[in-house]
């Protein structure tokens, strides 16, 4: 987090900046905290200041401000902007005192984090190895390349392979979370506390509750997994990513969330769900219907598309790759994730797609013969990559 960023940031700068509206909040951005960016900016005191109690009021669910408190807000934000700016400024906070004075939730203007975004966004944690992290802290280290974790309904006890039973102390129940961190290579099959079951693919993070106890079931993924989600009609069931985020009651669909890859996408096998981006203005809900994949676009839209086997989709959970109309690149980006091996295809031209499925309980060499052949072209080992060639 670089300080000098923010030298020439107005009021208003601070509030629309997410590593600053997480340092208001009380959470720390690579280390640094607010005091440190108080300390280091002195000369925006004021707008730090007020900028976070400004946060403080839209992040609250209800408003309880009076009429005197909001005034004097309203006065304070006059005070420290410069007059050629007061009436834009004068709208902004208006709207603002508005909607609170009304009771309107603020995640109209702002998406408000929820707690479990807090909290993914202040552990990104990461591991070479497949790992269970409990509320408490303590690390699990699995070794298994394929690993079964299923928690008791009351999300005290974890089973780990069907072996392994662990304890989780009652008083970290209900206030944090768990995670799951399957590197590439390794994959998870998790049953959460209500029933619902996960599957984690090779580069992902999952963070959960050991146990729901609020009005909503919530979880957060990075990376790729499939869902078959245990019906609740007064419990909703939400995934959240970095992109977008999804509501069910009871259904099955994949989830596709690479951060660093940007690649965002949902694939509905049954049931119903709504899309909702992560934009911080107002957001557009979307409706996914069975054989259909949402994608997240660079203009922060979904497009809904038909295709005609979902099952494709989740193919991996069974141990195989299913694909339809698929080029080189694709393929081995799969390939990669699922055995940790690096693959290099920038030495060929090949444009032509194509379908098929692969084996992927075969050592990876044999795959790689079947990708050679597909695609008419040859590969060697370099290092410690495999490099295809013409």
């Amino acid at each position: 987090m670089n300080f000098n960023n923010y030298k020439l940031f107005d009021t208003e700068d601070f509030i629309l900046d997410e590593n600053f509206i997480k340092l208001a909040k009380g959470y720390s951005v690579d280390g640094n905290t607010l005091d440190q960016l108080k300390s280091y900016l002195p000369g925006k005191s004021k707008e730090i200041s007020l900028a976070t109690e400004i946060l403080k009021g839209l992040t609250t669910k209800k408003a309880d401000l009076n009429y005197e408190r909001k005034t004097i807000l309203l006065n304070r934000i006059f005070q420290i902007r410069e007059t050629q700016y007061r009436l834009v400024f004068l709208r902004f906070a208006a709207s603002i005192l508005l909607l609170i004075g009304l009771g309107i939730s603020t995640h109209f203007i702002f998406r408000g984090q929820s707690d479990i975004e807090d909290f993914a966004s202040s552990t990104n944690v990461s591991s070479k190895n497949a790992e269970l992290i409990l509320a408490d802290g303590k690390r699990i280290e699995i070794e298994s390349k394929q690993s079964k974790i299923e928690y008791a309904a009351n999300g005290s006890t974890v089973s780990l392979n069907d072996t392994a039973k662990l304890e989780q102390s009652q008083s970290v129940l209900g206030k944090s979370f768990n995670q799951v961190i399957v590197p590439f290579g390794k994959r998870s099959n998790i049953l959460l506390s209500d029933g619902s079951r996960v599957w984690l693919n090779s580069g992902s993070r999952l963070v959960y509750p050991p146990v729901f106890k609020d009005k909503s079931r919530e979880v957060f993924l990075e990376g790729e997994a499939y869902f078959e989600v245990a019906k609740n009609n007064s419990k909703p069931f939400y995934v959240r990513t970095d992109a977008f985020k999804i509501k069910v009651l009871g259904t099955k669909f994949s989830v596709q969330a690479f951060k660093n890859e940007k690649e965002f996408n949902a694939v509905l096998l049954e049931g119903k769900v709504r899309l909702t981006t992560n934009s911080k203005m107002f957001t557009k809900e979307y409706e996914l219907a069975p054989n259909q994949k949402a994608t997240l676009s660079e203009e922060d839209n979904i497009n809904i598309t038909s295709i005609e086997n979902a099952e494709n989709y989740i193919s991996w959970i069974y141990g195989f790759l299913n694909f339809d109309n698929e080029d080189i690149l694709s393929l081995a980006k799969k390939i990669s994730r699922y055995y940790n091996i690096e693959i290099d295809v920038t030495k060929i031209n090949v444009r032509s797609k194509f379908s098929g499925k692969l084996d992927l309980k075969e050592n990876p060499e044999r795959i790689l013969d079947g990708l050679s052949k597909i695609f008419n072209v040859k590969y060697g080992k370099q290092e410690n990559k495999f490099v295809f060639y013409e």
